[in-house]
């Protein structure tokens, strides 16, 4: 889980933070700059796509199985496409950037509609919040280093070498996937097309509906972040305008930023076994 949540971590930055940075750089105006938001819609509409990617059979690595055989059937593309990324010059051709990126943030939500597949079917049920834990881990850490570990190679071996760097890292992944098991496959199905994406979409849907306050719910999952999201996509810019250099806006953003979140996690959770009745994880 470990590997393969620093798999999933390892791209969002590239399409997000790293590629604004870039941009900003080539000065690209902050209108432009702000619309590069909407390449990360791959990750909010994944669930239109995850029924295939969930019912079909993988295009290659067949006899790995079928969530391992999907995994090491994206993540070569993956990394490949972060490598392409690299070669592309947003001061000449900011469309081709902005194409590659949006192909990037596509693979990688793909590869999180199998991690996470893949997570739920091979843990036990007592297993899947220490499951969650290391992933969680793991993509913290590729955060720090496709973030941070990208800007300052770029630094010093400029943005084809830092965006090599991150395609490199997709290969833990991959390794990950290679050495490990497969999920035991569920029985067969005899339900057609349909009736498998009606079991799989609109059932789901409609039982999440008849649950007490599922629209509170609803909106809260969409508008908690809305603030931070806005503001986090000029970051970039404004952190440039500013004056602070690659290395300087790794150091404080990423490294002390990780840091600071977990630190804070920590001391959550130890204000909540101070405070509530004695548990299990206390």
């Amino acid at each position: 889980m470990l590997a393969l949540g620093f798999s999933a971590g390892v791209p969002l930055p590239l399409t997000a933070f790293v590629l604004r940075q870039w941009m900003s750089e080539a000065n690209i105006p902050l209108t432009a700059i702000g619309l590069t938001a909407l390449i990360g819609l791959s990750y909010s509409l994944k669930f239109l796509w995850a029924p295939l990617i969930d019912h079909a059979a993988p295009p290659f690595f067949r006899r790995w199985g079928r969530r391992r055989g999907w995994l090491a059937s994206i993540q070569p593309v993956l990394a490949l496409a972060i490598l392409a990324l690299g070669f592309t010059n947003p001061a000449v051709a900011p469309e081709i950037t902005v194409a590659v990126a949006v192909l990037v943030a596509f693979l990688s939500a793909s590869q999180d509609i199998v991690v996470d597949a893949y997570r739920i079917e091979f843990l036990e049920e007592r297993q899947q919040g220490l499951g969650l834990a290391y992933y969680v881990w793991g993509y913290r850490g590729a955060l720090l280093a496709s973030n941070a570990g990208a800007l300052t190679v770029a630094e010093f071996a400029g943005w084809t070498a830092a965006f090599a760097y991150c395609a490199a890292l997709v290969g833990i992944g991959f390794v990950a996937v290679w050495r490990g098991p497969e999920p035991a496959a569920p029985p067969a199905s005899a339900l057609g097309w349909s009736a498998r994406l009606r079991a799989a979409v609109a059932d789901p849907f409609a039982d999440f509906v008849r649950r007490p306050y599922w629209l509170w719910i609803l909106l809260f999952i969409a508008l908690f972040k809305l603030g931070e999201a806005l503001a986090g996509v000029m970051t970039a810019p404004f952190y440039r305008d500013l004056g602070f250099s690659r290395t300087e806006v790794a150091a404080v953003s990423s490294v002390f930023g990780l840091f600071a979140t977990l630190l804070g996690a920590l001391a959550g959770a130890g204000w909540w076994c101070a405070s509530a009745p004695p548990a299990p994880w206390c």
